[in-house]
């Protein structure tokens, strides 16, 4: 999905809510693209569009980048006692 389609779908969608909904929607319809396989640059593209999409872009990123550096971490190495 491009860009510009993603920021056309938010914008038409982002007038018919509420505006102390808008955080929690803006958050699940970028959770929704991740989870469908999105890629960063696209999201990364998408900034700028709109104060509550990009928080959400921004907290998915950083949040995906915290889980890969979690996942990729062997566990606690033993001190020498």
């Amino acid at each position: 999905m491009k860009e510009d389609l993603i920021a056309d779908l938010w914008t038409s969608m982002v007038e018919h809510i509420p505006e102390k909904a808008r955080k929690d929607v803006a958050a699940d319809f970028i959770n929704t693209l991740v989870d469908h396989g999105i890629k960063d640059s696209i999201l990364d593209g998408l900034q700028g569009i709109d104060p509550y999409l990009d928080q959400a872009i921004e907290y998915a990123i950083d949040g995906e980048a915290i889980e890969e550096e979690y996942d990729s971490y062997d566990g606690y190495e033993e001190e020498d006692e």
